[in-house]
């Protein structure tokens, strides 16, 4: 049997992996294994479903879910651009 490698591993990060399993609605925490998954929104009401989870030795864990306003979301965020 050859040493030859016919497959090679690819270098991506943890959250990279994570983004390509879960998708573009996961935001990770950068101290700790908890993340945000947006799942969705209700355009007619303008909330936004967001899960928070966290990875633990067992696997993925719900921690809580969120409803919030978008537009809250996005008043606090460029609140932050202001500051």
């Amino acid at each position: 049997m050859s040493d030859e490698r016919k497959v090679f591993p690819i270098g991506i990060s943890h959250d990279q992996r994570m983004k390509n399993q879960i998708g573009d609605g996961y935001v990770p925490c950068e101290v700790s294994g908890r993340y945000l998954h947006f799942k969705g929104e209700d355009k007619r009401l303008g909330y936004v479903m967001v899960d928070v989870r966290t990875q633990t030795e067992n696997g993925d864990k719900l921690l809580c879910e969120l409803i919030l306003h978008k537009k809250d979301l996005v008043r606090a965020l460029n609140t932050l651009d202001e500051k």
